[in-house]
């Protein structure tokens, strides 16, 4: 403040006298963590919609079962590119658009794993089942304790919430479960399927229900 050169005002007043002060630096704070929702990343892609809150929902299935290594992303930011870096897809209930189906539909031919709670019908084929324009609404399935999916679950009906929708099984699709419409009567539709599609392993497994509910 008291000999040039010096800090002055625009009017080119400077202090009246010098002035010492200090200060500390830090590092920039952290990056706010990553959603929980979001998920950290890794193999398994979850595929929501903002039209479907429930879609979300495989998330916390996944969570809760200690799977913690997954990706979740709005089907509208899902593209041919994004769904390459995964090996396992878990599709929400929600409706799809033509290109969206031929991207899911591709992806498993080449050896993804798609899991899918109450398709959209336009992947019958790609499942192996097909529509028989029907519903149960409120009803029950039982598990197949003899396959692979199956074992270890219990061997009794259990109730699921929503709708089902009622498909055929086409030849070369598997009958992880069937549909029955009350605890204790069964019906001739099933209530989880799976299919190997294509050369490379890919897999297609549909929730006739929507899980999530």
């Amino acid at each position: 403040g008291t000999s040039d050169p010096r800090i002055k005002d625009l009017a080119g007043n400077a202090l009246a006298a010098n002035f010492t002060w200090s200060f500390t630096t830090s590092d920039p704070p952290a990056p706010p963590p990553i959603p929980p929702v979001a998920g950290p990343g890794g193999p398994i892609l979850v595929i929501s919609s903002s039209l479907n809150p429930f879609s979300i929902f495989p998330v916390e299935i996944l969570k809760a079962e200690g799977w913690n290594e997954y990706k979740a992303m709005d089907i509208t930011q899902v593209n041919v590119t994004e769904i390459n870096n995964y090996d396992v897809v878990i599709l929400g209930q929600m409706n799809l658009t033509a290109s969206q189906v031929t991207m899911l539909t591709n992806w498993t031919v080449a050896g993804g794993t798609l899991i899918t709670f109450k398709p959209d019908q336009q992947l019958s084929s790609l499942l192996g089942i097909t529509s028989t324009g029907t519903a149960l609404a409120e009803g029950y399935l039982l598990v197949n304790t003899a396959t692979g999916p199956g074992i270890g679950i219990v061997g009794e009906t259990i109730q699921y919430h929503g709708t089902a929708d009622r498909y055929t099984v086409n030849a070369g699709t598997n009958i992880i479960a069937t549909l029955f419409s009350n605890a204790t009567t069964a019906t001739t539709n099933p209530a989880i399927t799976s299919k190997d599609v294509g050369a490379n392993g890919g897999q297609a497994i549909a929730f006739t229900f929507d899980l999530a509910k």
